[in-house]
């Protein structure tokens, strides 16, 4: 082994052990002494700032073009001895602590040591279960709406990032603790889905986002229905929904087709797509009006109303009902920009 390849290995250990403050005075300090004894030996031609500076690294990092060197013996002594040995030592444990700094947080990303606290207009996924919880993060991605901005993946049972590269990662003890969500950002974030292995869970994890006010929507999964209930009854402002396999197959057994029909209404990407649209609060209109011009104008069928202030909307209303702002449900291939009084 080298003793230029033994220097760097020696270096990167033991300045390892040292802070970038230290490490930066360090090498901030052996600069300015390589200059200054380049300076005091008479090496005219290195001193010159630009010169000295390309000078100094590829003489450091071993790179040696040999187009600039020492002229003198006690220049090239100096150079040997202070500037290499110095140098190859300092911006190899620079470089080395670099990496490593790049590595910890990737690292830490990994293991779900993140912090998003603070962070807004993001998804946060809590609960994780396996392939469904991945078609969730994979039709998120594909709408629009939620495509470009963070997705974090809350978990207390997941040893790493499952999806890297689409989603962050949170891990902690449990997916009812305030200190996990503040981490995950659940107060700021613009969704937050809930679904973990039992509803027991997903009822304590519902109560504990509710604590902490989130700004954005919150919908949660339950596959009891009663559950579903009283977890709405605790927290009127988040959405609770229960499995409909049961409604559906009674559905598809009167009326075939139906169950087909309710799956192309929810997937994102296969036909038409029910959609939501906040109208602004100055928008006035008839549901009626609003219909004809919806289909007219961009082949969407508008299904329903939701005043603002209502928790539940209405579906198919008389043409007469009149809208004023609030949120409309609408049937298209596409989801639809926003509109303005009098305008689609």
């Amino acid at each position: 082994m080298s003793i230029f390849l033994l220097l760097r290995v020696y270096a990167a250990s033991f300045f390892h052990k040292f802070g970038w403050a230290g490490l930066a005075i360090a090498l901030g300090v052996h600069i300015a002494t390589a200059y200054l004894g380049l300076l005091a030996l008479g090496e005219l031609p290195l001193t010159n700032p630009t010169t000295f500076l390309y000078f100094y690294l590829t003489t450091t990092l071993t790179v040696g073009y040999g187009d600039l060197a020492p002229q003198t013996p006690a220049g090239r002594i100096f150079v040997a001895t202070w500037v290499m040995l110095g140098g190859i030592a300092l911006l190899t444990a620079a470089i080395g602590k670099t990496t490593g700094s790049v590595i910890d947080v990737w690292r830490k990303g990994m293991k779900g040591k993140g912090d998003y606290t603070g962070k807004t207009g993001h998804t946060v996924l809590i609960g994780w279960e396996g392939s469904s919880s991945e078609r969730v993060i994979e039709l998120l991605l594909q709408d629009e709406t939620s495509n470009d901005n963070l997705i974090v993946i809350c978990d207390a049972t997941l040893e790493e990032n499952p999806m890297p590269g689409k989603a962050s990662f949170i891990k902690g003890e449990s997916l009812s603790s305030a200190a996990l969500l503040l981490r995950a950002g659940v107060p700021g974030a613009e969704r937050v889905l809930v679904r973990t292995r039992s509803d027991d869970l997903t009822l304590a994890t519902v109560l504990a986002v509710n604590q902490l006010k989130p700004a954005g929507h919150v919908v949660a999964h339950f596959n009891d229905s009663e559950i579903a209930a009283l977890a709405g009854s605790y927290a009127p402002n988040l959405e609770c929904t229960s499995s409909m396999a049961i409604e559906m197959l009674v559905r598809a057994s009167q009326d075939p087709g139906s169950s087909v029909v309710i799956n192309e209404l929810l997937c994102v990407g296969q036909g038409a797509t029910q959609y939501l649209m906040k109208l602004p609060d100055s928008f006035e209109g008839a549901f009626g009006e609003l219909y004809v011009q919806l289909k007219e104008r961009h082949n969407a069928t508008l299904i329903g109303y939701r005043a603002k202030g209502a928790q539940q909307p209405s579906i198919n209303p008389p043409g007469a009902t009149r809208i004023q702002g609030g949120e409309l449900f609408y049937i298209a291939s596409t989801r639809l920009k926003e509109i303005s009084h009098g305008m689609v």
